[in-house]
């Protein structure tokens, strides 16, 4: 019997590790299987508070830590369409979205299971075909985890139409499964799948930090100061990508009173902050406010009678706010709370 067992544990070991070689050969050879597609946050639910276009979930994860969770009308719910204070929901964010370095932590979520079964879990990445599989496995971008279908599992779009094409691969999936394996990397036979969307893209081979770069455009997006809704001209985004945001809305909303001085297309906040149009010599306290790099700061500019300031370097660096930024549809400066790195 001792003999017997010894045999078995040998054969289970040789077979987990031959399952790890698979995939660490494939992390050898191609960086993007450590990085996946999504990434997770787990929490109870606190407060859910409607905001512009949006919903904030406020939760707490299992170690009492506070985040936010972002969720709009993309968002999909692959379980109840709505979260209440109590529940246990997870939200799944793209791995590399930008996120302000700001406490509480912020996550525009692309997928949230709320609702979801106890013997029901949810797995959210993108799709590729895992060389050396002969039983037809997707394995995850992330490489820790592959599903395959069957005759019994629903397969879907986000609106609830059946998916027929029948290509997943380089596709954007949340899997729906119950039991699976322990193995490396975790395997299962998927109950249902959602395509997320459309889209399909190939596996690159190239560095993953660099093809990753993702660029926003906040050209019109709401402004908000302290979380109120500001009354403003639209801001703007440049050729290099600087969001500039109209100076006057925004800092009477902080309690600044701005004087514009046509002569010299200068404008004063009180007594403490000037600027002039064309000039990046923004001054605080009489004092040019230089960058610690050396280099120049975007001028501000007149445009359409409106003056426009760069949103981060005026509003962080020359008024020492502590935050200003865009993020999930919206520029938001503060003026308390800690500053954002």
């Amino acid at each position: 019997m001792k003999k017997a067992l010894s045999i078995l544990l040998a054969a289970g070991m040789l077979i987990a590790a031959t399952t790890g070689m698979a995939v660490a050969t494939e992390n050898e050879t191609n960086p993007w299987r450590e990085l996946p597609y999504y990434l997770s946050i787990t929490g109870t639910v606190v407060s859910v508070e409607e905001l512009v276009d949006r919903s904030r979930i406020i939760i707490e994860d299992e170690h009492g830590n506070p985040a936010h969770l972002y969720v709009n009308e993309n968002t999909v719910f692959p379980f109840a369409d709505k979260a209440k204070a109590g529940d246990t929901v997870t939200g799944f964010y793209l791995a590399n979205a930008p996120m302000p370095l700001i406490w509480p932590p912020r996550y525009n979520i692309a997928v949230l299971a709320a609702g979801v079964p106890d013997d029901i879990n949810v797995k959210v990445d993108r799709f590729y075909d895992w060389e050396g599989s002969d039983e037809g496995y997707l394995l995850a971008q992330g490489g820790a985890f592959a599903f395959k279908v069957d005759e019994n599992t629903e397969i879907v779009l986000t609106n609830g139409d059946d998916f027929s094409d029948g290509d997943y691969v380089g596709r954007r999936i949340a899997v729906i499964y119950d039991v699976s394996t322990r193995s490396i990397p975790e395997l299962t036979t998927a109950k249902k799948i959602i395509v997320l969307y459309e889209d399909i893209m190939a596996l690159p081979d190239s560095d993953p930090v660099s093809d990753l770069d993702y660029v926003i455009d906040a050209t019109g997006w709401p402004i908000l100061v302290d979380g109120a809704l500001v009354d403003a001209p639209a801001a703007y985004q440049t050729d290099n990508v600087v969001i500039m945001v109209p100076l006057r809305a925004i800092a009477e909303k902080l309690g600044w009173e701005v004087k514009w001085h046509g002569a010299t297309k200068t404008v004063t906040l009180g007594d403490e902050f000037s600027l002039t149009i064309g000039d990046p010599n923004y001054k605080a306290g009489g004092v040019v406010v230089k960058k610690t790099d050396g280099t120049i700061p975007p001028v501000p500019v007149l445009r359409n009678g409106v003056t426009y300031v760069p949103l981060v370097w005026f509003f962080r660096d020359v008024m020492d706010l502590p935050n200003a930024y865009a993020f999930e549809g919206q520029i938001e400066i503060h003026s308390e709370g800690e500053r954002m790195e």
